[in-house]
């Protein structure tokens, strides 16, 4: 079995068409768990119509749905109570494209790896209750990324892990049980996934991507450098270093310094001051760009 872990605060909208979604596909053996990571919606209430598949909720425990959240631990908490022999972290602001399922599902059985989806970005401003195929006609792939294989269920296993990222990430569930999961000393935002992907090379598995497994990305602002989660990014890109001897993040990092939030050494990074609402609202991204 497949199970597919999100996590969600007050997007209710986007849980919807991402439910909606993996309804759509041709695998029976398929279950969503949706971690609540705290919030004011409630995503029992995002439900769709339609044959859909089992849908586990799971809430955090009170103080660790605060502001920041919890992702590593929401993550596993996600991981705990699926079922599935086969795991996937998919981003709630995401779209599986039909045939998604399967060929992740596939992908798993036969190779004891870290996999990623053909993730492609949608532009702002699209009608998502189009047709899906259209919708994958508009969106676009992040050209940071190799480009996944083109043939439907074909997996690249030649990809850097660190390319894997939380937004679509799968592996056995018995390869993450015994990595030890999510290491919940990474706290608030970025660097778990990273974290993760590393722990896979560092055991000797492979990373890479699976053709024909298409999943939209949908469009949200959002903010580059992310001066609104600086010193999570800062904390957890210091745990990195001190962990595996190199750093995370580097361009983020870069950009911190340059503004002079941060000071940046060899060995540590050490918060400056905090960014000015002003600042924080200058790096705010409402276009794809460079999805566009």
């Amino acid at each position: 079995m497949l199970s597919v872990v999100t996590l969600v605060r007050n997007r209710n909208r986007m849980l919807r068409d991402f439910l909606r979604g993996w309804s759509s596909q041709d695998l029976e053996e398929l279950e969503v768990v949706v971690v609540r990571a705290g919030g004011y919606e409630d995503p029992t209430e995002a439900t769709v119509d339609g044959p859909t598949p089992t849908v586990r909720h799971v809430t955090l425990p009170t103080g660790l749905d605060s502001e920041a959240i919890a992702y590593s631990h929401a993550r596993n908490a996600g991981a705990a109570a699926a079922r599935g022999d086969r795991l996937v972290f998919c981003d709630a602001d995401t779209m599986p494209a039909p045939g998604c399922a399967r060929r992740l599902h596939d992908a798993l059985g036969d190779h004891d790896a870290l996999i990623t989806g053909d993730v492609r970005y949608l532009p702002p401003d699209v009608d998502l209750s189009r047709p899906v195929e259209s919708l994958v006609a508009l969106a676009r792939p992040n050209p940071g990324r190799p480009t996944p294989p083109a043939a439907p269920g074909e997996v690249d296993l030649t990809w850097r892990h660190e390319l894997v990222w939380g937004l679509c990430m799968g592996l056995r569930t018995t390869t993450f049980r015994d990595l030890g999961g999510f290491d919940e000393s990474f706290c608030g935002y970025a660097g778990e996934d990273t974290d993760l992907a590393t722990a896979v090379r560092s055991s000797g598995r492979p990373a890479g991507a699976v053709g024909g497994a298409v999943v939209l990305h949908q469009h949200h602002d959002s903010f580059e450098p992310p001066l609104h989660q600086l010193r999570a990014t800062v904390a957890n890109a210091q745990r990195y270093r001190d962990k595996w001897g190199a750093w995370p993040m580097e361009g983020w990092l870069t950009r911190f310094a340059s503004a002079g939030l941060v000071e940046w050494r060899n060995d540590v990074v050490e918060v400056l001051r905090d960014p000015t609402p002003d600042e924080v609202e200058a790096h705010r991204c409402r276009v794809a760009a460079p999805f566009r």
